[in-house]
């Protein structure tokens, strides 16, 4: 009797230490939330997901994210997948309606609050046919995972196993011809980011038609969203001609480049596609940014050049006048009067520091991530912070800004530098006192 006492009392503290035990990511992330810190919260979130690719918890907690950051699509995916792995999620559904409800697509909004009712009414006919036929449990339990809309045919259960999207749970008829057609198949697994799925479909389509550029356009987008960057690219170029999306190539050739840093080409296909582009193209502030921002940094580069040429003369012609170098070559002083301001920018920062008022700058640089400023703006403000600790000879501040970049902000597009950086930064703190002094 006591062991049985035992046995029921351990097995409801397991049960109330499941009901109850929280993730301290998941409290991290909503505290970062809350702050309006909403890449940190994600971060917390993707951490959880690399542990756990099935944690409905932390894809529910990323998609109401997402929904605060206005980015729907992200918020759809996120949603879907919880529900994918947990199809007794009603809040997964209703979160995925109201994201395309923002997004203005009502019909899609209306599919997914369907697939709410139809989810529950399969999972009950699920149960009631596993207490009536035992001798088939794989064949009852499958439709409880994606069968969202079998209310009028209850006799093909099995038939809808792979009818996720939107389109599918509207009407029969158009899962039937997306089922037969490669093509219309292969853009809604794209758009649901099964990947993989989609991938072998383009071969299929071009397989019967030779050459066709719309199957090269959504071959490359598909690469491009699985990280094979070459055969994306390879594709997307065969795929500038289709008519529908072939410009938006261009674009995807451009972060294609910007991820191979070959400036001068991302600019190509970024100009190349700011021609073609409507005002409202879905991705044209995205590229104009982009453009200037490259711009920016070139013009940067220029003058830093143009100084240093200008130091490099200054030093010959002290040495040939024969005058003492430090007197001829003196380092920018400090101005005290440059303090954080309201004026503070990431543009008045970089100047700063390229006209070697290091200190200045850094002050401007932590003033700026004090304030809301974009994610952007945040990894390259602590990225030059970096850059300035390293050549002030402070290397362990600089080691811990650039990890604080790569922990951060893995995805960003300086993540790679700073890894880099990190790695140089490393090295010099553990040899500094090897290395000669710094003469600026």
């Amino acid at each position: 009797m006591n062991k049985k006492l035992s046995f029921i009392a351990l097995a409801l503290l397991v049960g109330l230490s499941q009901t109850w035990a929280v993730d301290p990511r998941i409290e991290q992330g909503a505290r970062f939330e809350a702050k309006g810190q909403y890449d940190k919260a994600l971060g917390e979130y993707r951490a959880m997901l690399a542990e756990n690719k099935k944690n409905t918890e932390a894809y529910m907690a990323a998609g109401k994210v997402r929904m605060k950051m206005k980015d729907y699509k992200g918020a759809v995916a996120n949603f879907r997948l919880a529900y994918g792995y947990d199809p007794s999620l009603t809040d997964a559904y209703e979160g995925a309606a109201k994201a395309y409800e923002a997004m203005g697509q009502q019909a899609k909004a209306d599919a997914e609050r369907a697939k709410m009712k139809g989810g529950k009414a399969a999972t009950a006919k699920t149960e009631t046919a596993k207490a009536e036929t035992k001798a088939e449990p794989a064949k009852t339990a499958q439709p409880a995972q994606t069968a969202p809309v079998a209310k009028a045919e209850p006799a093909k259960p099995a038939a809808p196993a792979k009818v996720e999207t939107p389109k599918a749970a509207q009407s029969a008829p158009a899962t039937a011809v997306a089922s037969e057609d490669p093509f219309e198949k292969g853009k809604a697994l794209l758009a649901e980011g099964r990947y993989a799925e989609a991938a072998p479909l383009w071969r299929v389509v071009l397989s019967k038609k030779p050459g066709d550029a719309g199957a090269y356009f959504y071959a490359g987008l598909t690469r491009y969203e699985m990280g094979e960057y070459d055969k994306a690219e390879f594709n997307l170029k065969k795929g500038l001609s289709y008519k529908e999306r072939g410009n938006d190539a261009n674009y995807y050739l451009a972060k294609i480049n910007q991820k191979s840093k070959r400036t001068e080409q991302e600019k190509k296909y970024l100009s190349a596609y700011l021609k073609k582009a409507a005002p409202d193209a879905k991705f044209r502030k995205a590229a104009e940014d982009r453009l200037a921002e490259i711009n920016a940094v070139a013009s940067a580069a220029a003058e830093e050049k143009a100084m240093q040429e200008a130091e490099a003369k200054a030093l010959k012609e002290a040495k040939k006048s024969g005058n003492d170098k430090s007197k001829s070559v003196e380092v920018a002083p400090q101005r005290e009067d440059v303090a954080p301001t309201a004026s503070n920018s990431i543009a008045n920062a970089n100047a700063l520091y390229a006209d070697g008022y290091h200190e200045a700058a850094l002050q401007m640089y932590k003033a700026l991530l004090e304030n809301e400023i974009t994610p952007d703006e945040r990894y390259f403000a602590m990225l030059q912070m970096g850059n300035i600790y390293r050549e002030m000879r402070d290397f362990h501040s600089a080691v811990t800004r650039y990890r604080d970049v790569v922990r951060e902000f893995p995805d960003s597009d300086w993540a790679t530098e700073a890894e880099r950086a990190l790695e140089d930064a490393v090295w010099l703190e553990k040899h500094a006192s090897e290395l000669p002094r710094n003469k600026r």
